[in-house]
């Protein structure tokens, strides 16, 4: 039983160490409303901008999200309806 427990306790401290790909890990996090909601003229002025390893997540069952390219070819997102918020690394 002690062997077992050992193990276990190896495998995560290695898979703990490694989760972050050999890189520094963020050491916080910041939690953002999705709260742009789309409008039928795509005006996209009010969209919230999306940064590479942003992670979307749905507060409520059924909520639509789109994500699209503005302009400036940086993607947007806006809400059809739910609600959502974006977890960002600071």
């Amino acid at each position: 039983m002690k062997k077992i427990i050992t193990l276990t306790l190896i495998t995560l401290s290695s898979m703990a160490l490694s989760s972050c790909g050999g890189g520094s890990c963020p050491t916080t996090t910041q939690v953002l409303a999705l709260d742009a909601i789309c409008n039928d003229a795509n005006d996209m002025s009010n969209y919230t901008p999306i940064q590479s390893g942003d992670i979307i997540t749905q507060e409520m069952e059924d909520t639509v999200i789109n994500v699209l390219h503005n302009q400036d070819n940086q993607k947007v997102a806006c809400l059809k309806s739910g609600q959502a918020s974006i977890i960002r690394a600071i």
